[in-house]
Protein backbone atom coordinates (compact mmCIF):
# COMPACT_ATOMS: atom_id res chain seq x y z
CA UNK A 1 0.00 0.00 0.00
CA UNK A 2 0.75 3.57 -0.30
CA UNK A 3 2.69 5.15 2.67
CA UNK A 4 1.87 7.70 4.44
CA UNK A 5 3.73 9.50 6.74
CA UNK A 6 3.84 12.71 9.26
CA UNK A 7 7.99 14.51 8.57
CA UNK A 8 9.63 15.32 11.40
CA UNK A 9 12.28 17.99 12.48
CA UNK A 10 9.99 21.28 11.50
CA UNK A 11 10.70 24.26 12.07
CA UNK A 12 9.40 26.66 14.79
CA UNK A 13 6.63 27.25 13.35
CA UNK A 14 4.80 28.73 10.09
CA UNK A 15 5.05 31.33 8.54
CA UNK A 16 1.81 33.98 8.47
CA UNK A 17 2.16 33.39 4.51
CA UNK A 18 2.27 29.82 4.54
CA UNK A 19 -0.71 29.99 7.63
CA UNK A 20 -2.90 32.09 5.86
CA UNK A 21 -2.40 28.95 2.56
CA UNK A 22 -3.04 26.56 4.99
CA UNK A 23 -6.37 27.81 6.05
CA UNK A 24 -7.72 28.76 2.68
CA UNK A 25 -7.05 25.27 0.96
CA UNK A 26 -8.27 23.92 4.39
CA UNK A 27 -11.55 25.51 3.44
CA UNK A 28 -11.34 24.30 -0.69
CA UNK A 29 -10.11 21.16 -0.54
CA UNK A 30 -13.69 19.27 -1.16
CA UNK A 31 -14.43 22.12 -3.91
CA UNK A 32 -10.77 22.02 -5.11
CA UNK A 33 -10.42 19.52 -8.29
CA UNK A 34 -13.73 20.75 -9.61
CA UNK A 35 -12.75 24.23 -9.60
CA UNK A 36 -9.13 23.76 -10.89
CA UNK A 37 -10.41 21.62 -14.41
CA UNK A 38 -9.56 24.61 -16.19
CA UNK A 39 -5.59 24.11 -15.97
CA UNK A 40 -5.53 20.36 -16.70
CA UNK A 41 -4.21 21.06 -19.77
CA UNK A 42 -1.12 22.81 -18.49
CA UNK A 43 -0.54 20.36 -15.61
CA UNK A 44 -0.19 17.90 -18.02
CA UNK A 45 2.28 19.75 -20.13
CA UNK A 46 4.17 20.31 -16.81
CA UNK A 47 4.59 16.35 -16.08
CA UNK A 48 5.17 15.97 -19.90
CA UNK A 49 8.01 17.91 -19.33
CA UNK A 50 9.67 16.05 -16.66
CA UNK A 51 10.62 13.79 -19.08
CA UNK A 52 10.40 10.86 -16.22
CA UNK A 53 12.14 7.51 -17.05
CA UNK A 54 10.71 4.28 -15.21
CA UNK A 55 12.49 3.82 -11.81
CA UNK A 56 12.99 7.29 -10.97
CA UNK A 57 12.37 9.01 -7.92
CA UNK A 58 9.87 12.40 -8.75
CA UNK A 59 8.60 14.82 -5.92
CA UNK A 60 5.42 16.49 -6.37
CA UNK A 61 5.70 19.64 -4.28
CA UNK A 62 2.68 20.89 -2.73
CA UNK A 63 0.81 17.85 -3.65
CA UNK A 64 -2.23 19.10 -2.98
CA UNK A 65 -4.84 16.54 -3.64
CA UNK A 66 -2.86 14.28 -5.89
CA UNK A 67 -4.08 15.29 -9.34
CA UNK A 68 -0.55 14.66 -10.51
CA UNK A 69 0.07 11.31 -9.02
CA UNK A 70 -0.91 8.76 -11.58
CA UNK A 71 0.85 10.72 -14.07
CA UNK A 72 3.56 10.45 -12.27
CA UNK A 73 3.15 7.13 -11.10
CA UNK A 74 3.20 6.81 -15.02
CA UNK A 75 6.16 8.10 -16.01
CA UNK A 76 8.18 6.88 -13.10
CA UNK A 77 7.15 2.97 -13.52
CA UNK A 78 6.44 0.58 -10.49
CA UNK A 79 10.02 0.39 -9.87
CA UNK A 80 10.18 4.16 -9.54
CA UNK A 81 9.21 6.39 -6.36
CA UNK A 82 6.62 9.40 -5.80
CA UNK A 83 7.35 11.81 -2.96
CA UNK A 84 4.22 14.04 -2.27
CA UNK A 85 4.55 16.75 0.52
CA UNK A 86 1.36 18.76 1.24
CA UNK A 87 1.22 21.24 4.48
CA UNK A 88 -2.56 21.03 4.84
CA UNK A 89 -3.92 18.43 5.62
CA UNK A 90 -7.58 18.09 4.18
CA UNK A 91 -6.01 18.58 0.57
CA UNK A 92 -3.76 15.57 2.01
CA UNK A 93 -6.51 13.58 3.22
CA UNK A 94 -7.97 13.41 -0.82
CA UNK A 95 -4.90 12.60 -2.23
CA UNK A 96 -3.92 9.43 0.49
CA UNK A 97 -7.41 8.31 -1.06
CA UNK A 98 -6.41 9.03 -4.54
CA UNK A 99 -3.10 7.04 -4.15
CA UNK A 100 -5.36 4.20 -2.68
CA UNK A 101 -7.84 4.22 -5.24
CA UNK A 102 -5.09 3.88 -7.91
CA UNK A 103 -2.76 1.20 -6.28
CA UNK A 104 0.20 3.89 -6.42
CA UNK A 105 1.54 1.59 -4.07
CA UNK A 106 5.04 3.45 -4.55
CA UNK A 107 4.40 6.38 -3.27
CA UNK A 108 5.37 8.14 -0.16
CA UNK A 109 2.79 11.54 1.14
CA UNK A 110 4.40 13.66 3.68
CA UNK A 111 2.22 16.42 5.95
CA UNK A 112 4.91 18.77 5.93
CA UNK A 113 5.90 22.33 4.73
CA UNK A 114 8.23 23.06 2.10
CA UNK A 115 10.74 24.73 4.89
CA UNK A 116 10.34 21.26 6.99
CA UNK A 117 9.99 18.71 4.79
CA UNK A 118 11.95 15.66 4.66
CA UNK A 119 12.58 13.69 1.89
CA UNK A 120 13.64 10.21 2.75
CA UNK A 121 15.31 9.41 -1.11
CA UNK A 122 17.21 11.65 -3.50
CA UNK A 123 14.76 13.18 -6.53
CA UNK A 124 15.79 12.99 -10.14
CA UNK A 125 12.64 15.35 -10.80
CA UNK A 126 10.67 18.08 -8.61
CA UNK A 127 7.13 19.47 -9.83
CA UNK A 128 5.93 22.66 -8.67
CA UNK A 129 2.54 22.75 -9.79
CA UNK A 130 0.20 25.64 -8.77
CA UNK A 131 2.25 26.19 -5.48
CA UNK A 132 2.50 29.86 -5.94
CA UNK A 133 3.01 30.27 -2.15
CA UNK A 134 6.15 27.80 -2.26
CA UNK A 135 7.83 28.77 -5.12
CA UNK A 136 8.15 32.15 -3.64
CA UNK A 137 9.77 31.23 -0.49
CA UNK A 138 13.51 31.34 -0.80
CA UNK A 139 13.57 29.19 2.50
CA UNK A 140 11.33 26.60 1.61
CA UNK A 141 12.97 25.90 -1.80
CA UNK A 142 16.44 25.47 -0.21
CA UNK A 143 15.23 22.88 1.98
CA UNK A 144 13.46 21.21 -0.78
CA UNK A 145 16.72 21.54 -3.29
CA UNK A 146 19.35 20.74 -0.69
CA UNK A 147 17.64 17.43 -0.34
CA UNK A 148 18.27 17.10 -4.30
CA UNK A 149 21.16 16.12 -6.64
CA UNK A 150 22.58 18.97 -9.01
CA UNK A 151 21.62 17.80 -12.41
CA UNK A 152 17.79 17.29 -10.85
CA UNK A 153 15.37 18.68 -13.50
CA UNK A 154 12.83 21.17 -11.85
CA UNK A 155 9.66 22.14 -13.25
CA UNK A 156 7.20 24.85 -12.38
CA UNK A 157 3.77 25.60 -13.97
CA UNK A 158 0.72 28.04 -12.71
CA UNK A 159 -0.16 31.51 -12.86
CA UNK A 160 1.31 34.95 -13.49
CA UNK A 161 -0.37 38.25 -13.98
CA UNK A 162 -0.31 39.85 -17.60
CA UNK A 163 1.57 42.99 -18.15
CA UNK A 164 1.50 46.03 -16.18
CA UNK A 165 0.04 48.09 -18.68
CA UNK A 166 -2.89 45.59 -19.10
CA UNK A 167 -4.63 46.56 -15.72
CA UNK A 168 -7.97 45.31 -16.92
CA UNK A 169 -6.69 41.25 -17.19
CA UNK A 170 -4.83 42.13 -13.88
CA UNK A 171 -7.63 42.83 -12.51
CA UNK A 172 -9.96 39.83 -13.57
CA UNK A 173 -6.81 37.69 -12.34
CA UNK A 174 -7.32 38.99 -8.73
CA UNK A 175 -10.89 38.57 -8.33
CA UNK A 176 -10.87 34.60 -9.85
CA UNK A 177 -8.23 33.54 -8.42
CA UNK A 178 -8.74 34.99 -5.10
CA UNK A 179 -9.82 31.54 -3.62
CA UNK A 180 -6.52 29.71 -4.34
CA UNK A 181 -3.72 32.94 -3.98
CA UNK A 182 -3.02 34.21 -1.23
CA UNK A 183 -1.33 37.23 -1.94
CA UNK A 184 -0.25 38.38 -5.55
CA UNK A 185 3.60 39.72 -4.81
CA UNK A 186 6.09 39.04 -7.40
CA UNK A 187 3.44 37.55 -9.97
CA UNK A 188 4.60 38.75 -12.36
CA UNK A 189 7.36 37.09 -12.68
CA UNK A 190 6.45 33.78 -10.24
CA UNK A 191 9.77 31.69 -11.13
CA UNK A 192 12.20 34.90 -9.86
CA UNK A 193 13.34 32.40 -6.84
CA UNK A 194 13.26 29.20 -8.93
CA UNK A 195 15.73 30.33 -11.51
CA UNK A 196 18.34 31.20 -8.44
CA UNK A 197 18.66 27.64 -8.17
CA UNK A 198 18.97 26.46 -12.04
CA UNK A 199 20.77 28.89 -14.08
CA UNK A 200 19.78 26.57 -16.79
CA UNK A 201 16.04 27.49 -17.51
CA UNK A 202 13.75 28.52 -19.87
CA UNK A 203 10.20 29.90 -19.06
CA UNK A 204 7.18 29.55 -21.68
CA UNK A 205 4.35 32.30 -21.33
CA UNK A 206 1.21 30.43 -22.48
CA UNK A 207 -1.45 31.98 -23.90
CA UNK A 208 -3.29 34.48 -23.47
CA UNK A 209 -0.19 35.60 -21.04
CA UNK A 210 -1.68 34.32 -17.82
CA UNK A 211 0.28 31.26 -17.29
CA UNK A 212 3.49 29.72 -17.40
CA UNK A 213 5.88 26.95 -17.75
CA UNK A 214 9.52 26.59 -16.09
CA UNK A 215 11.96 24.46 -16.82
CA UNK A 216 15.01 23.80 -15.65
CA UNK A 217 18.12 22.17 -14.28
CA UNK A 218 19.15 22.18 -10.50
CA UNK A 219 22.74 23.39 -10.08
Amino acid sequence: MAIFRRATGAGPGLTAQVDAAQKLYAALARQYDDETRFITGIRKQAIAALALRPGETVVDAGCGTGWCLPMLAEGVGPTGTIIGFEPTEAMLAIARTRAIQRGLTNARLLHACGNSALLDAVPDAILFSYTHDLIRSREALANIFCQARSGSRIVSTGTKLFPRWFFPGNRYLRHTHRATITNFDSFHQPWTILAEFCSRHQVQVKVPGSRYLFTGILD
